[in-house]
Order: C-alpha cells, then structure tokens, then sequence
C-alpha cells in the first residue's frame, strides 16, 4: 500500500455491509444502556435497541412472534414492539421515509437476525472455538548419530565445572536433547553419568528448569518467560481408557486469575492437554517442554495423534474398568507474577471457582464418577504431591479392606517387586505364618526426567511401618 494524497477523492471498491449491523454505543460513564441497530439498504436508518420491555399492544399475550408498530403522540415518536420483549425506537432515517407497514416488515427481519446473532453468541461461549494441535515430535535419530549426540552431551556435562565454554554450551546442548525427538538422548546421557554425581544433578537440574521456566521465541524475535504450573486432580472412572483433550478448560483462566488475586492483565494460560502417569512415564516428561511455546501460539498440544487417540479411547471405553485416575492440569503464567506464598493465601478461592469449571468440562468429553481438585503448585511439586495423594489413598483403602478381613495387621508383610515399564511397585500382602497372598496395589514413583526407586520405596516404607506392616522386597519374574 502506499500513503494517499490528502486532497486525493477517496477511491477503492468497498466490501458491500450486512443488511443488519448490531452494536453498542460509549458514553461519558461507560456503555450506554441500550444497542444501536443499523439498517444499510434503503430506506436506511439507525435506532436504538432494548429488551425487556412491557409495552402494552394488542398482541402482547398471543402465542407465537407478534409485532407492531405504534405512534406515541406526546413525544411524537414511532416505536416498534414484539411480544418477545423488544423494542426498537429514535428511529433516524437517510432518503425517503418507508410507511409503516414498510418499517414493521424490516424490523421483523431485523429481530429474526439479532435472534440468530445472540444463539451464535451463546453457542461461542458453550463451545469455545477449536484450536489447531501441534503433535509431540518423536523421530528417533539413526544409531551413530544418537551415540555422537549421547557422547557430546555427557562430556560436555563432565567438563561443565572447569571449562568455562563447555558450561555455556551445556544448556543449550540440553535445550536441543529435550526438544529433539529421541528421547533417548538425554536419557542414555543422564544414565552414563550416574558414577559422577555432580554432573548428573546439573545435567538434570537444567532441563527440569527448562521445563519448569520456558523461555519461548516468537516469530517476532521477542523472548517471553513463562513458570509452569499445575493443578493434581484424582478422579474415578468406572469405564476403560483416558481422554486427555478438555476445550472447555480455558474457562478456568479468568476464574484462577481472580481467586488468586493476580492482576487482571496477567497471562495466565490453562493448557486444555491434561496429563496422566502414563503419559508422563511414556517420554519420561520430556515433552513437556513443547508446551509452553504450543501455548504461546495459540494451539493445542497432542502428545499422540489425535484421531488414533480417539479411536484407542472410544473402544476402551465399552469395556468396565473400575480405576483410580491421577492426571495434572498445567497451566503457564509470566514469570514472577505467582508465588507459593500467594497460593497458599488464595488456595480455598483458587479451589472453589475452578472446581465446578473443571467438572463441566471434564464431564462434556469424558464420563467420571468423584473427583478431587488440588491446589495448584510448582509444576515438579504438583507432581510429588499428586503421586504422594494417590498413593495414599490406594494405600489406605486397601488396608482398610484388609483390616476389616484380619482384626490385625502385624502378622502380615508387603512384598514389593518393580516394575521398571509401569515405573510403579507391585506390592501383595502376605500372611508371615501361611503365606496366604491377599490382593494388591501399585506404589507410583514421581514422574521425573530420572525417576527415583529410592524416593519411593523410602515413602513406601515409612507408611506401612505407621501401619505396623513390614516391607520386603522381591524381584519381578517375567516367565
């Protein structure tokens, strides 16, 4: 385009308007407290626009759609009323003025349009509009090309401390194993260093902070910085399967904003991708480092093909599969504007105004029978204290049964064997005297870049000894 003379006639083919435009007008104090309605095809006019109204005619009370067209003589002005309670009055008129009958056949389209405007309305605020998704990348590398970025990284991380180039090119080395698609660079690499301690909590210590404080680039060149956080949530479901897509969750957003006391214009960013164990143990949280920057643009995130999802999920939801669910809802924030100290304040709020939201929107995708919100935390906390909560829960249900079955506990000892696929214990109890096994449960480890058994199994044993259970372990047999 270029810049137009200032005594240039206006010139340009306009776009032709709709017959009906509908809008509100500003005043000095704010809105003003009815709607402008636009007639652009002659007999052009504007008027104003307001519901509600009782105005007494003939057709008041009739069933069906009625309208007239009535004269006040006091003020000298015409008004056009409907039995639905709308009234369209100061009509202003370009060109030749149009008979009454003329006017009331207009307004009468002219209100079958602003019906249909006010059901899309509504049908947007029930549906929000669908985003685009962007799917987790996972192209694993050929072998020598894996092992040469497997190598670089784990020397790059054992030099990090005495070569100070070598510890400026460590986080980005991370940054690039993290959002690559084989995950088993990174993997194999924190594994390799599992003989040097220091440089193996570094390696992990800066990708848990790229996931927990993502920095994303914009396609304008700006850097924004993001905290990610989460809320646990635990729920029942009597059917098979797990849907992971919530569209109705961004209404979540201006409700968590307001309950935490946050200022209006804050960015705050609930990803409708929940996630679940599984999902996390799948790629060990290394996707989540795509989420920040999914979010900023305006997308979803898929952690698998979305159309193979919904079909996987369809069919196991036939089938009857009592089940305990913990998953997280992350959401992203800009940097400093949330603290702990501020959710531990607001976190009944917090609570109470996202509960019933979360509900709805679980409910509209996804049967579930009770559900349980948790506070929101840091994105690593909220996903110790999710597992911490479940695996409690499943504990002291289970005793609960066993007790009702044996008046005492102490003549019974857990056995655990891991299970390294489902990063989770097997526990069965079983009778010191007969050897008689009575059911089981899983203990989860935390969801981690490197998950620990020894966290876990030190939890495990704390609260079985308070139970006055013994704990021994036993290796898993695969034959």
């Amino acid at each position: 385009m270029k810049s137009h003379p200032r005594h240039a006639r206006i010139k340009g083919d306009p776009f032709i308007p709709s017959r009906f435009i509908f809008g509100d007008a500003v005043e000095e104090k704010g809105l003003e407290p009815y709607e402008y309605v636009i007639h652009t095809e002659a007999p052009a006019f504007v008027c104003r626009l307001v519901g509600m109204d009782l105005t007494p005619f003939d057709g008041r009370d009739k069933d069906g759609f009625h309208s007239e067209v009535l004269f006040d003589e006091q003020y000298n002005l015409t008004h056009y009323v409907t039995n639905s309670g709308f009234r369209l009055f100061d009509f202003n008129f370009w060109g030749e003025l149009p008979t009454a009958a003329e006017l009331k056949k207009i307004c009468d389209e002219a209100m079958q349009v602003y019906q249909r405007l006010q059901k899309a309305y509504a049908e947007r605020e029930v549906a929000p509009k669908e985003r685009d998704f962007r799917v987790v990348p996972t192209e694993p590398l050929p072998p020598a090309e894996r092992q040469r970025r497997i190598r670089e990284l784990v020397d790059t991380a054992l030099d990090a401390d005495n070569n100070p180039m070598r510890r400026m090119q460590l986080p980005m080395l991370v940054q690039q194993a993290l959002t690559g698609g084989d995950q088993a660079v990174f993997t194999e690499a924190q594994l390799a260093l599992a003989d040097d301690t220091s440089a193996r909590e570094q390696l992990l210590a800066l990708a848990r902070d790229s996931i927990a404080f993502p920095e994303v680039m914009r396609p304008d060149g700006s850097v924004v910085s993001y905290e990610l956080w989460a809320l646990p949530m635990i729920f029942s479901r009597a059917q098979g399967g797990f849907w992971w897509h919530f569209p109705l969750l961004e209404r979540v957003e201006p409700a968590l904003v307001d309950a935490l006391g946050l200022p209006e214009d804050t960015v705050l960013w609930l990803s409708p991708t929940i996630f679940n164990t599984d999902m996390l143990i799948e790629r060990n949280c290394q996707s989540l480092v795509h989420l920040a920057a999914v979010m900023d643009a305006g997308c979803d995130m898929a952690p698998q093909d979305v159309t193979s999802a919904r079909a996987t999920y369809d069919a196991a939801s036939q089938t009857f599969n009592p089940q305990l669910t913990l998953c997280w809802l992350p959401f992203i924030v800009e940097r400093g504007k949330l603290d702990v100290d501020r959710v531990r304040k607001h976190a009944r709020q917090a609570l109470d105004a996202a509960m019933p939201l979360v509900q709805q929107a679980i409910a509209a995708e996804m049967k579930y029978g009770e559900a349980e919100l948790f506070a929101p935390l840091p994105w690593w906390d909220a996903l110790g204290a999710g597992v911490y909560a479940l695996n409690r829960k499943r504990l002291s249900l289970h005793l609960a049964l066993l007790q009702g079955k044996h008046e005492k506990l102490d003549h019974l000892e857990a056995l655990a064997a891991y299970q390294p696929e489902h990063q989770a214990y097997d526990i069965v109890f079983q009778d010191k005297i007969s050897g008689e096994q009575h059911g089981g449960l899983q203990w989860q480890l935390v969801p981690d870049l490197a998950p620990s058994r020894v966290h876990a199994w030190v939890d495990l044993a704390e609260c079985l000894r308070a139970a006055g259970v013994g704990l021994r372990e036993q290796q898993a047999r695969y034959h």
